[in-house]
C-alpha cells in the first residue's frame, strides 16, 4: 500500500506550508487550483507513485497549510512555489498545474526562468479569465474568458459574504460532469471550504484580473496541455496555447470519459497514463 508523508515547508515571511509526498523516481510536483486541495490529487499519489516521486502542495490558506490573512495573489504564491522548489532541491523537477496553479507556474517562469523545470503540465487553466473592453471576438476566444469585469466583482462579493458556503458549493457543482457521485463532491466541496472566505474572494479577483499571453509563447520546456471537451474553461483557448509553445502537445478528454475542469478526478485514469507517458519520453 501506497505510503504518505506529510511535510512542513517554513516560508521566509512565516508562513508554513503543507506537502503530501509519496512513492520515488522522477519527481513531479502537482500543483492544485484556485481553493482546492493537495488531497484531491490523490487518484494521482496513488496512481502515479509506482514510478514517480509525487508531490502535490497545499497553497498558503488552503487544505492543511497555514491560514494567513495576506499573500492571495499569484505573485506571492509564485515566491511561495520558488521557495518549495528550493526545499525539495531535486533538480530537474516536473510540475503539474491545475487551473489556477498554472497561473502560478506561469508568474514563476516569468520572474524565476525554467532552470529548475524538467518539463511542465498544464491543465485547465486559459491565458486570461476576464475579457477587457475593447477586445475583439478572437482575442476573448484564444484568452479563454469565462468572466466580464462585472461578472467578477459579483462574483467575489458572493464569495466574500458570511453565507457563501452554498454559492461556492454550486459553482464547483457546475465544474464537474453530472456522473460525479455525491459523496466524492461532498469531499471536494468540503476541502475547498477550507480556503476562508476572504481569501477564496482575494485571490479569485487577483487571478482572474491577470493577462499571460506574453509569458506562454517564452516557455522553453518541453510542454504537455490537457484539456476537457465539456470543461468550464473554452477549448479555443488551449488550442491557443498549444500554438504558441514549440513541440507543445494538446490531449483533449472527451466529455464522455470524464473530460471536465477536474478530469483528472473524472478520468483519472487516462488521465495518469497521459502523464506517465509524456514523463517519460526523453528529453531532447
Amino acid at each position: 500500500m501506497t505510503s504518505i508523508d506529510h511535510l512542513n515547508i517554513p516560508i521566509s515571511d512565516g508562513t508554513n506550508l503543507h506537502m503530501l509526498n509519496a512513492g520515488s523516481g522522477p519527481p513531479l510536483l502537482l500543483l492544485p487550483g484556485w481553493s482546492q486541495t493537495a488531497s484531491m490529487f490523490r487518484h494521482q499519489l496513488f496512481g502515479l507513485s509506482d514510478r514517480f516521486n509525487v508531490f502535490a502542495l497545499d497553497w498558503r490558506g488552503h487544505g492543511e497549510s497555514e491560514k494567513v490573512n495576506y499573500g492571495y495573489r499569484i505573485s506571492r504564491f509564485a515566491k511561495d512555489l520558488h521557495e518549495v522548489l528550493n526545499w525539495i532541491d531535486i533538480p530537474g523537477i516536473n510540475i503539474l498545474g491545475h487551473s489556477m496553479g498554472n497561473a502560478v507556474i506561469w508568474c514563476y517562469l516569468d520572474i524565476f526562468g525554467a532552470d529548475l523545470i524538467n518539463k511542465i503540465i498544464i491543465a485547465e487553466q486559459p491565458p486570461s479569465l476576464v475579457s477587457q473592453p475593447g477586445w475583439s471576438e478572437e482575442e476573448v476566444s484564444n484568452a479563454g474568458c469565462v468572466f466580464s469585469c462585472t461578472e467578477l466583482i459579483e462574483t467575489c462579493d458572493s464569495l466574500a459574504e458570511n453565507n457563501s458556503d452554498q454559492f461556492r458549493a454550486d459553482m464547483l457543482r457546475d465544474m464537474f460532469s453530472s456522473a460525479i457521485s455525491e459523496a466524492d463532491l461532498n469531499f471536494i466541496i468540503n476541502e475547498n471550504l477550507l480556503l476562508p472566505r476572504s481569501a477564496a474572494a482575494s485571490l479569485l479577483r487577483n487571478t482572474s484580473m491577470e493577462d499571460w499571453r506574453d509569458v506562454i509563447p517564452r516557455i522553453n520546456v518541453p510542454t504537455l496541455i490537457c484539456a476537457g471537451t465539456e470543461s468550464i474553461v473554452p477549448l479555443s483557448s488551449q488550442r491557443w496555447i498549444q500554438a504558441q509553445i514549440p513541440g507543445c502537445n494538446l490531449e483533449l478528454f472527451k466529455g464522455s470519459e470524464g473530460g471536465s475542469h477536474f478530469m483528472f478526478w473524472e478520468a483519472a485514469s487516462k488521465f495518469n497514463q497521459v502523464v506517465a507517458d509524456f514523463l517519460d519520453q526523453p528529453t531532447e
